[in-house]
């Protein structure tokens, strides 16, 4: 396996890595696809875990002697696939750690892998005893677009997801290496503020919006409905590909797209599970996000909370076949999860304004 010998010093300096909760703010042209008509994205909150990852991962890159387009990239690279978070293997899924590097294709140990220097390191320079490349190993990595550098690295299958984090890894790998950014980057050692009121408002009526667009595997950006893509039993109605054809949302996408002026919220239901703070589910709220997981599947759907309580309401997108509608929900309903999660942002970034929260009309058909 590649050794990764670092000593790790995290500290101020003087820049932005000074404090324990991050945020990266990105226009809404830089971040890959803000809400449309804004003018700036309000920015990607980071708690203390994401924060000490992405130290983690610039700090690896310095010790390297590699450039700073290698830690845009790295950075990049791990908000996609965990959202800067240490994702544990579950059954039916052996990726783990920041970057998903899969134990058994040989990226290296389970417990090695769940290591931010190593799993850093591996990315940056492959393992070698493997022949599994990695980013300084790729020919021309420092000239080519960050998000092919990437996909030549993680053979995703997917790579155009990692270049809504282009910008992102760009700003925060020069806050981090000590550069001058103005105040693109903030940093604090307060933990950030519940986000509610008028901004729960405008993510619920974002949503809303979207009522009676179909689902659509595979579809949906923050910028609005797109066409999806089929898989072998995803995205197929009445045995032609629904999803190539129609524009919509899957669950996913639909409270990514909701989140976005205020949260980056990756893509997928597993890194979103991790993307803020874990409540139990008799605690939920309006704007909260709830998950199912089965054994076989993982994580595999998520909605957002309309009105919590014994009475709770969520608004979804279903499945292939439905639209994206509000239904109640059973706290007792089958593989529904017990731990919920809230979101969170500092409240300077919330914008202003007034408002209330659209009373919710009956499930379409």
């Amino acid at each position: 396996m590649v050794a990764v010998p670092i000593v790790l010093i995290v500290g101020g300096s003087g820049h932005a890595e000074g404090g324990a909760y991050c945020s990266v703010a990105v226009s809404a042209g830089d971040s890959g696809g803000g809400a449309q008509g804004a003018v700036t994205a309000a920015g990607t909150q980071l708690d203390a875990e994401q924060t000490a990852a992405a130290k983690t991962i610039v700090q690896v890159t310095k010790e390297h002697g590699l450039p700073e387009r290698a830690a845009a990239i790295a950075l990049m690279t791990a908000m996609q696939e965990s959202s800067l978070r240490v994702v544990k293997a579950y059954t039916g899924h052996d990726a783990a750690g920041l970057f998903q590097q899969r134990s058994v294709v040989g990226w290296g140990t389970p417990e090695q892998v769940l290591d931010p220097i190593y799993a850093t390191g591996a990315f940056l320079l492959g393992v070698p005893s493997k022949g599994i490349p990695g980013l300084t190993t790729i020919q021309g990595w420092e000239r080519m677009d960050m998000a092919d550098a990437a996909e030549a690295v993680q053979v995703s299958g997917v790579g155009f997801q990692y270049k809504k984090w282009a910008r992102f890894g760009e700003i925060l790998a020069k806050s981090l290496y000590g550069g001058e950014t103005g105040t693109t980057v903030t940093c604090t050692d307060e933990t950030p503020a519940t986000l509610s009121g008028p901004a729960v408002t405008n993510v619920v009526n974002r949503a809303m919006g979207q009522l009676g667009l179909p689902y659509v595997w595979g579809g949906g950006s923050p910028s609005g409905p797109t066409t999806g893509f089929c898989g072998s039993n995803t995205g197929w109605l009445n045995g032609q590909c629904f999803a190539a054809t129609h524009a919509g949302f899957d669950c996913s996408s639909l409270v990514q797209y909701a989140w976005w002026p205020y949260v980056h919220l990756p893509r997928t239901t597993t890194p979103q599970f991790d993307a803020g703070t874990h409540i139990k589910l008799s605690e939920v709220t309006t704007g909260d996000l709830v998950f199912w997981f089965s054994g076989p599947q993982g994580i595999y759907h998520v909605a957002m909370v309309l009105e919590g309580g014994p009475k709770m309401k969520i608004i979804e997108a279903p499945r292939t076949g439905l639209n994206v509608r509000i239904r109640d929900l059973a706290a007792d309903e089958s593989n529904l999860m017990s731990t919920a999660v809230r979101l969170s942002v500092p409240d300077a970034q919330a914008p202003g304004g007034k408002g209330t929260i659209t009373p919710a009309p009956s499930a379409p058909s």
